[in-house]
């Protein structure tokens, strides 16, 4: 079995795993979306799911090459801290060829390019300490590769929405073909002008706040985050049960708008778990609040789960985080089945006009606690079709 042994995550609910599920549980109607960019033409502020960290409480990195100095590795650095003395425990008897890193990621440090970019338009030069390689992809798994001495299979992925959660999914697999014994496996993005503006353009962006499953609902709000796990064969309370992929590249970007990819990956996943669907307490929806989304997504769950498990996006807590969101919205479903939620709690579905009529066939979450909390679906559907499911579960 591949166990979950540790979680360092951050992100717009707080800085560590106490304050990201006591917000998420327990301070629900706070509002964790601010105002962070004005779009190009002036007429409208996005709202964005920010990390609320200074720059003072992030590492300089004054000590990591140049080209990994970035705001998205001093926010992976602060999800490695959390894990970094169950991690050391963990490897004193491993060698160093044997610990993986993968880490999804969209932007990578794209955000330092952006700054760059503004001095070479206004002074007509390049920043001396630029280096184009800060925004490569490979970026943050060689910056955590760096921090915690791996020097087995070391790389990212880059499927958008999907990224980090293919991440788990291909640390599995190396822990199964015993390529590695033990794999730093997640996703970090950051907020930068880039996904803001492109996701503005193609009229994906909320005019306000993101309203998930809702009649009203109109686009998303982007985030960032970085959530980062420890995986090995070393027996721990959480494992990742299940795994389901999919690509049914209906469009380039639409998908599929009776969810046949989407109810694929879902039974995948519980096909590789050896699961029923009775089995699923809870389901973290992709719900990313765009119209589309949101329809073929409950039809799917409608199709496969019916009312038997309790759904709710919590796209409306953290924005949007890209890469990282499939192991974000996984971490947060490792809090759930973890100690720290001795009440079996389940997050609310957050919106301020509740659920669309029109949806119909599934069980939406009000915040309630439940009697069994056991095992817990994610979703993570990106563009091309790009799908993947991933079930966690509690050890009996």
């Amino acid at each position: 079995m591949s166990y979950l042994n540790d979680l360092g995550i951050v992100c717009s609910l707080g800085l560590n795993k106490v304050q990201a599920l006591g917000s998420l549980i327990h301070n629900p109607h706070q509002e964790y979306l601010s105002p962070w960019q004005q779009s190009v033409d002036g007429e409208k502020i996005f709202l964005c799911g920010q990390v609320a960290v200074t720059e003072d409480e992030l590492s300089e990195l004054g000590n990591f090459r140049q080209e990994l100095r970035s705001k998205n590795n001093q926010l992976a650095m602060l999800a490695y801290e959390q894990i970094k003395h169950k991690f050391e425990s963990l490897v004193q008897d491993i060698e160093q060829t044997r610990i993986a890193v993968i880490i999804g990621t969209s932007t990578s440090g794209i955000k330092e390019s952006e700054l760059a970019k503004a001095t070479f338009v206004n002074e007509s030069r390049w920043p001396e300490e630029h280096r184009y390689a800060v925004q490569e992809m490979c970026s943050p798994a060689h910056f955590i590769a760096q921090l915690s001495g791996a020097k087995g299979p070391v790389y990212s992925i880059s499927t958008a929405c999907s990224s980090s959660a293919k991440a788990l999914a291909s640390a599995r697999a190396l822990l199964n073909s015993d390529v590695a014994d033990i794999v730093l496996c997640g996703g970090v993005d950051t907020l930068s002008h880039l996904p803001n503006n492109g996701f503005d353009s193609l009229e994906s962006i909320a005019q306000h706040l993101c309203n998930p499953l809702s009649a009203e609902r109109d686009g998303i709000n982007i985030g960032e985050g970085a959530a980062l796990f420890i995986m090995s064969k070393k027996e721990s309370d959480i494992t990742l049960c299940g795994v389901g992929e999919t690509s049914d590249a209906y469009h380039i970007s639409a998908p599929h708008p009776e969810g046949d990819g989407a109810f694929s990956a879902m039974h995948l996943a519980l096909q590789d778990a050896k699961l029923s669907a009775i089995d699923i307490d809870y389901i973290n929806l992709h719900g990313t609040g765009t119209p589309k989304n949101d329809e073929m997504e409950c039809k799917a769950v409608a199709k496969l789960f019916g009312e038997d498990a309790l759904c709710s996006s919590t796209k409306r807590f953290t924005g949007h985080t890209l890469g990282a969101a499939g192991a974000i919205e996984a971490g947060l479903l490792w809090l759930l089945l973890s100690e720290f939620n001795d009440a079996n709690a389940i997050p609310i579905n957050k919106s301020d006009f509740g659920v669309d009529p029109s949806i119909d066939g599934i069980a939406v979450s009000q915040g309630q606690t439940l009697t069994k909390l056991t095992h817990c679906l994610s979703n993570s559907f990106a563009f091309g079709g790009n799908n993947i499911s991933v079930i966690l579960g509690k050890v009996q």
